[in-house]
């Protein structure tokens, strides 16, 4: 049976699930995203370790926030980590998850047993996102808005403007050319990724240039950390809800392999 706890990062409200025994085995979602996203990869896990999922700010079961930069998100990983106290859990991230997880890892020696990174935290040598103002028409857009008033009832939720999205958007962007390579140096536990083949939200050339400088970054990557294990899938950035079966497997090959090593 799962438990439910709440914990507060400042005057934020962060709710955290947790079920089954096991090897501790905690989700960081994408920006968007909630725990429920994790469902079927959960499922496909077979209540073989201990699952821990959580609401990021303004996500979910969450309060609201007026901060959405990179480190108030990672604010509110420490603090969740901070209170559950897992014994070298493995962390799996998806898109924003995964850059939080890494950056996670890196200033915490010593106290992840592994990282399984789903089409996240790519170090880029190019910005992905090359016309900030198309970018903000867009999470601006009346589709957008309709979209997010559908989502308001649902465990989909997540109440953040448009504006604020594209600034965190643009933010990870920058992160990725900057920061990302000198937070993967610091990191001392095994790295799996999985990975889409196909660009988020892009057609034609734009999708054409991201997937080449997506795949690009992740053989820079591991050129420079080839202990570092990538797993292609054929799909787009949806991939807990579209293959949730090859992530609990990759996440079960990879915790199987940390538990095999130490």
């Amino acid at each position: 049976m799962a438990s439910k706890i709440t914990v507060k990062n400042g005057s934020v409200t962060l709710p955290i699930t947790r079920s089954g025994e096991g090897r501790p085995i905690i989700f960081f979602n994408g920006g968007g995203a909630t725990q429920i996203s994790w469902k079927q990869v959960i499922r496909q896990l077979k209540g073989n370790y201990e699952t821990v999922t959580f609401d990021f700010r303004s996500h979910g079961k969450a309060s609201t926030a007026d901060n959405f930069s990179f480190e108030a998100f990672l604010g509110d990983a420490e603090v969740v980590m901070g209170a559950l106290s897992l014994d070298k859990p493995i962390i799996v991230g998806w898109s924003l998850g995964a850059d939080v997880a890494a950056a996670y890892a890196s200033s915490h020696p010593g106290e992840v047993g592994g990282l399984v990174l789903v089409d996240g935290a790519v170090p880029l040598a190019k910005p992905l996102i090359e016309d900030e103002e198309r970018l903000r028409h867009s999470l601006n857009s009346p589709i957008m808005k309709i979209s997010k008033l559908l989502m308001r009832p649902t465990p989909y939720n997540y109440r953040i403007s448009g504006d604020d999205y594209a600034d965190i958007t643009l933010e990870l962007d920058k992160r990725r050319q900057t920061d990302l390579m000198n937070d993967y140096s610091r990191i001392d536990c095994p790295i799996t990724m999985v990975l889409a083949t196909k660009s988020a939200g892009e057609k034609g050339v734009r999708a054409e240039r991201n997937n080449k400088l997506w795949r690009e970054g992740v053989e820079r990557l591991t050129a420079k950390y080839p202990s570092v294990t990538t797993q292609w899938v054929d799909g787009t950035h949806s991939l807990p809800f579209k293959h949730p079966e090859e992530i609990a497997n990759a996440i079960d090959r990879h915790t199987r392999e940390v538990d095999a090593s130490e």
